[in-house]
């Protein structure tokens, strides 16, 4: 394993915090792979559902701006982390499994709501921190800004995870990293890759908890179209042998994109070629101010 982190330290815990279902296997699916087959604990902690989604066009595309789509990404993203062999996975914030199963049974066909329910079914686990209300992240939508960065929607829900205040997701992480104690965090450059606020949010939660506890911070190095340009001393991640359970993941996310040959085709028709490697730098930057509500573990 190429982190000197893990070095000597069989079976220890990485936990990688991600925004939404399909950002964890687009941005490390190859890493979790290996490291789940090399027999380290992977701890995927998710913000939220990705209820405002775009849906791929065909017989999905029903689904989108429905109260089924949360659900139906809930069960994508359980199919895709058994493809890649990882069994821990938690959102961020209280468990919504009674809203999931609210929509579950409305609205679109039989599959779809087959699909809502096994979604249901499927519900990782939540991260809450004790004594606050229980809460759900809501996914703030996306559209393009005019400098070409990714921006909220203008009708983000005010219970959105980009306009969630950093002290609280930053409680709500802690909860994990005291439970597994891990090694090394994963998240997203200061960007968020492509500046979605969610993205950016979860990295400046990373960022905290990094500095609260001192657990070393890796980030993606990629730009939106999926390349991976390495810099010295960047940890390079080959798929390899992994590359069909990366796929296989992948495809789990239907909603979300299509599987064609090597390439993935995005919701809103981009294709990208799956690049061969993943690569991820240590965070030694300056990030978001520590705040007096939080204290480390």
């Amino acid at each position: 394993m190429p982190f000197t982190e893990l070095e000597g330290h069989p079976g220890a815990s990485v936990v990688l915090l991600h925004a939404h279902p399909d950002d964890e296997t687009l941005a490390t699916g190859g890493l979790m792979a290996r490291l789940a087959a090399d027999g380290y604990r992977v701890v995927l902690l998710t913000g939220t559902r990705g209820e405002q989604g775009e849906v791929v066009p065909g017989p999905l595309k029903p689904l989108e701006g429905t109260r089924e789509l949360a659900a139906v990404r809930v069960a994508e993203l359980a199919a895709a982390m058994r493809a890649l062999g990882v069994d821990d996975h938690r959102f961020l914030g209280a468990v919504a499994g009674a809203r999931a199963e609210a929509g579950a049974g409305a609205g679109a066909d039989a599959r779809a709501g087959a699909r809502a329910k096994a979604g249901a079914s499927a519900e990782a686990s939540g991260a809450r921190a004790a004594g606050l209300d229980p809460r759900v992240y809501a996914d703030s939508g996306m559209q393009w800004g005019p400098d070409g960065t990714a921006i909220a929607a203008d009708d983000a829900p005010v219970d959105a995870l980009g306009l969630a205040p950093l002290d609280e997701i930053v409680e709500d992480a802690l909860v994990v990293v005291r439970d597994v104690a891990p090694r090394l965090l994963v998240s997203y450059d200061e960007r968020g890759g492509y500046g979605h606020p969610d993205h950016v949010r979860m990295h400046d939660a990373a960022v905290t908890v990094s500095r609260l506890t001192g657990i070393p911070l890796y980030t993606v190095v990629a730009d939106w179209k999926g390349d991976a340009p390495a810099a010295p001393g960047d940890v390079v991640v080959p798929l390899g042998e992994h590359r069909a359970a990366t796929f296989a993941a992948l495809a789990a996310h239907a909603t979300q994109l299509t599987v064609d040959g090597g390439d993935i085709i995005l919701s809103g028709g981009q294709r990208h070629t799956v690049a061969d490697v993943e690569v991820f730098r240590r965070f030694d930057g300056v990030g978001p101010v520590d705040s007096d509500r939080v204290t480390a573990p």
